[in-house]
């Protein structure tokens, strides 16, 4: 399916954020908000790793699928934790490639692949993985019900899909909504709620957890990090960068701190 400008240009963009990831002062950041020693793309700390692995209940036998899967956080935790095999599918090769790296370093490519590939068209037969996760990607992603479709039918009819996603909160006022969209990812509107399309796709929703103080918490992390690794970051990005990514995080944190945006944690089963 052929992409927007935007999503191209979005694409692009985590290419570089990627690579710059491979930085020691941005791995010291996302170690000290996430705890999770991967390079790392989403909100997860490693708590919410350790909460989705007891809602997958993987072993050796299974084998998961990991949607916008990024530089493999936590794709990879999960599978070492649980052995199962593991396939990390994402647009952007950068992301892949470290994931690959990391695999390797970890001795667990033998049961990790890496695909190039979209969430909207996976390529793969219908009923294949026993479970799939995602990771604060549907919010980056215009089709997101195309997504939920697609990840219906490539999973088997017992298994179970875990993910995260940010949302802005219904029923705000046009300035708050417009504040709220401001601080958002790059795709976060949608015309129906995340229940709604869920039962629209055929799933069924088993738990829906409400994560925006941990995400709160987390951007405070951020903020904090970022501070005490102020010079060395100024010398990596540049200060007008620097500058406009402090007001960023802040008004992030703003946002959420009113109840603008939300972020929760779905697992959920086919119907």
């Amino acid at each position: 399916m052929k992409r927007s400008v935007k999503e191209i240009s979005q694409v692009a963009r985590f290419e570089t954020d990627y690579e710059a990831a491979r930085s020691p002062i941005i791995q010291t950041i996302t170690n000290n908000v996430c705890g999770c020693g991967y390079v790392g793309s989403s909100w997860t700390t490693r708590s919410e790793a350790e909460e989705i692995l007891k809602h997958l209940e993987l072993d050796r036998s299974d084998n998961l699928l990991d949607v916008g899967a990024g530089a493999g956080w936590p794709g990879l935790y999960l599978t070492n934790q649980s052995g199962c095999k593991l396939t990390l599918l994402d647009l952007p090769v950068a992301g892949l490639r470290i994931a690959r790296e990391r695999a390797d370093t970890d001795g667990i490519s033998n049961r990790v692949q890496t695909i190039v590939g979209d969430g909207t068209n996976l390529p793969f037969p219908s009923h294949h993985f026993s479970a799939v996760s995602h990771s604060d990607v549907l919010c980056c992603l215009p089709r997101k019900l195309d997504v939920l479709n697609e990840c219906r039918r490539v999973i088997k009819g017992n298994g179970c899909m875990v993910f995260t996603v940010i949302s802005i909160v219904p029923g705000l006022s046009h300035v708050d909504f417009k504040k709220a969209l401001m601080f958002s990812p790059g795709f976060v509107e949608s015309d129906s709620d995340y229940h709604s399309m869920l039962l629209s796709a055929g799933w069924s929703i088993i738990r829906c957890r409400d994560i925006t103080k941990e995400f709160k918490e987390s951007c405070e992390r951020m903020i904090k990090a970022e501070s005490e690794q102020e010079p060395g970051l100024r010398r990596l990005i540049g200060n007008k960068e620097f500058e406009e990514g402090s007001a960023i995080w802040k008004g992030k944190l703003s946002a959420i701190k009113k109840r603008l945006l939300r972020r929760e944690l779905f697992v959920v089963k086919p119907s």
